[in-house]
């Protein structure tokens, strides 16, 4: 019985959430989703699978000690793979926003250009890109949609640009021009800095390799000379 109300559970849990959900989503703040679910999911699916293979006594007692290990292991992998996808986003957006600047100053409306740049942008800031521009063909006001893009932790410059152009009356693109190349400076400095680092973290192990090498070579044959001259005399 336990087993299938967890299996019931884990089936209630992965059910596709309804459109007037997804609607509501699309204005509410961006959450790790996919970290979320997959603690959950190993929390429901890991006493599920010990039921099943072990039974309900010794399943029970075997997913207690292993869901948290479980849950921990899941949520690590998914902050690794949230920090690799936040760095591609990074990586991408100064010439993203370059090709938004382009459309705006052709004419192209916000929701255009945002559209037009996804299409020609790899995922996953091309992904982030096509949702922003949803968002502004559904808003009725797009300050709503800066607000949000100004509070993501990666996204936040381009909205804080749009919103500092509407509030100053500055043309859009000279602002997001600003922007691409303010992200542009503060990226050389970071793999400047990052360069710096791996340069002083590369000496100690060379150290270790080169210090052996020259007790070896230069001090040990020097010892082994001045006892073999103190022998002989």
């Amino acid at each position: 019985m336990s087993a299938a109300l967890l299996a019931a559970l884990a089936a209630w849990w992965w059910v596709p959430p309804q459109v007037d959900g997804r609607c509501r989503r699309l204005f509410v703040a961006d959450e790790p989703r996919a970290a979320v679910d997959a603690v959950l999911a190993a929390t429901v699916l890991v006493p599920v699978a010990a039921v099943l293979l072990l039974g309900p006594v010794i399943g029970l007692l075997a997913a207690a000690v292993v869901t948290p290990a479980a849950r921990s292991a899941v949520a690590g992998m998914e902050t690794v793979a949230s920090r690799r996808r936040a760095a591609e986003i990074a990586s991408q957006l100064p010439t993203a926003l370059d090709l938004v600047v382009a459309a705006l100053d052709v004419g192209r409306p916000p929701v255009a250009a945002f559209a037009a740049v996804a299409d020609v942008t790899d995922p996953p800031l091309g992904d982030e890109l096509a949702a922003v521009a949803s968002r502004l063909a559904v808003a009725g006001d797009p300050q709503s949609v800066w607000t949000h893009l100004a509070q993501q932790p990666v996204l936040a410059p381009l909205g804080r640009a749009f919103r500092r152009a509407d509030a100053s009356g500055t043309p859009v693109s000279r602002v997001v021009g600003s922007v691409a190349d303010e992200l542009r400076r503060e990226r050389r400095a970071a793999l400047r800095e990052q360069s710096r680092r791996v340069g002083v973290r590369t000496a100690a192990p060379l150290g270790a390799c080169f210090l052996p090498a020259f007790l070896l070579v230069g001090v040990v044959p020097t010892v082994i000379g001045v006892v073999g001259t103190l022998r002989l005399g």
